[in-house]
């Protein structure tokens, strides 16, 4: 290998710059495209129709933790399968408390919920079990993409 070659090697391994940071950061842009797209697929939509299909998306992704650590085999362990399980019946009341108020409360209610399964994916990305660490990285930025909208509406 020629010095030059090597002083590349040398300092690609040292410094990956932005392309390096990107590589290791793409569950953040993955979460962030997914929830961009989620609200423009939705703003045309009528407000209780939007605050329906949020609610239940914020209990279908506690119910995709539930599933993915059922196939991991991560709930054989009682304590987390006791707290994916409170978690589902958490994030549900927080959908029905959703649909059951008007659509400016509703806001509030999904923006709370939303920040709180942001909070739910730090403590999976921290233990790494039930989905893997990629993914709970990107369901965070969505979540956090998903509660910063909900409240810019509410107090734009």
């Amino acid at each position: 290998m020629s010095s030059t070659t090597a002083a590349i090697a040398e300092s690609t391994t040292r410094r990956p710059g932005l392309r390096g940071t990107l590589a290791r950061r793409w569950p953040t842009a993955l979460g962030a495209v997914a929830a961009v797209n989620t609200l423009v697929l939705i703003a045309r939509l009528p407000e209780h129709t939007q605050a329906w299909i949020s609610a239940w998306c914020v209990l279908l992704a506690a119910v995709i933790y539930l599933t993915w650590g059922t196939a991991r085999g991560d709930l054989g362990d009682r304590g987390l399968l006791t707290a994916q399980t409170a978690a589902v019946l958490a994030f549900g009341a927080v959908a029905l408390a959703a649909v059951a108020v008007d659509p400016d409360a509703a806001r509030y209610v999904l923006a709370a919920g939303w920040l709180a399964h942001a909070a739910w994916d730090i403590a999976h990305h921290r233990i790494g079990r039930v989905v893997p660490r990629w993914y709970a990285e990107t369901c965070l930025v969505a979540d956090l993409t998903l509660a910063t909208a909900l409240l810019v509406v509410c107090f734009g």
